[in-house]
């Protein structure tokens, strides 16, 4: 089938209160470090990047870049955190980056995207008329010069297999916005990984039903974990999960790390 591997990137994060990932834990009143990951996918007919962080003005001016939200939280990004220096730490420049997915358009997912100008860019048509037309409940948490730049935009309706071979699959997991995607990766010698992105922030959401804070739609929420779990059985699939609070214990830390 040909060798892919997938790289995953720290790009910085920020400290919130644990009732982000669950409004009702016993330990809200907790501040927990929030991490930042995006994803390069190496695929013998390009590379594919799932998400690009958070903007570098984060690190510097938080609250320039994202006005009165910026309250809500700590940004805990620093100047080497963004997407551009992460691709370097691993060998690669933007050049190098052919195709853009984006899982949704929130800040801490869409901040790199003026960086790949040269790009094909992929996102679900629902997110993209989500994020520029936001209910109040989610407006703080899309910025417009995040992305909207000149860019050439495949706007997907549902499904989409990014190669024709079935090994980078795109698939829609709306509920944490109208128009969220995940993407299903099968790596070489029969394994597969399924970049959750903002379908769950946590493992716990998904296997014991619990809604986070920041929801469109609970009802859609709950189906995009039904069919998360559905792949994960067919594929024996590791889900990865972009905000994973026990990331610093785990072994697969970038840009060190890949899964081949």
């Amino acid at each position: 089938m040909g060798d892919l591997r997938v790289y995953a990137f720290h790009g910085g994060g920020e400290v919130a209160d644990m009732s982000v990932f669950d409004p009702f834990h016993p330990d809200i009143g907790t501040k927990v470090d929030i991490p930042y990951f995006f994803y390069l996918v190496q695929h013998p007919q390009g590379n594919v990047l799932f998400d690009t962080g958070g903007h570098p003005a984060l690190a510097s001016d938080p609250r320039g870049r994202l006005g009165d939200a910026a309250d809500a939280f700590e940004v805990t990004m620093t100047e080497d955190d963004d997407v551009v220096s992460q691709l370097a730490g691993a060998g690669f420049k933007p050049e190098d980056v052919e195709h853009v997915a984006l899982s949704h358009l929130h800040y801490d997912h869409a901040g790199g995207i003026e960086f790949f100008p040269h790009a094909r860019f992929y996102a679900q048509r629902s997110e993209l008329e989500f994020a520029h037309w936001p209910p109040v409940y989610q407006r703080e948490i899309y910025v417009r010069a995040d992305f909207d730049h000149p860019i050439e935009w495949d706007e997907l309706d549902g499904e989409f297999d990014l190669f024709g071979d079935g090994r980078v699959v795109l698939f829609p997991t709306p509920g944490h916005t109208r128009g969220h995607q995940s993407l299903l990766v099968r790596l070489d010698e029969g394994r597969a990984i399924i970049l959750v992105a903002d379908a769950a922030y946590l493992p716990r959401n998904i296997e014991l039903s619990v809604l986070p804070a920041i929801v469109w739609s609970p009802d859609a929420m709950v189906a995009s974990w039904h069919k998360i779990r559905a792949l994960q059985r067919r594929h024996d699939a590791e889900l990865i999960f972009t905000h994973d609070l026990e990331w610093p214990q785990k072994t697969k830390v970038a840009p060190d790390a890949w899964y081949e």
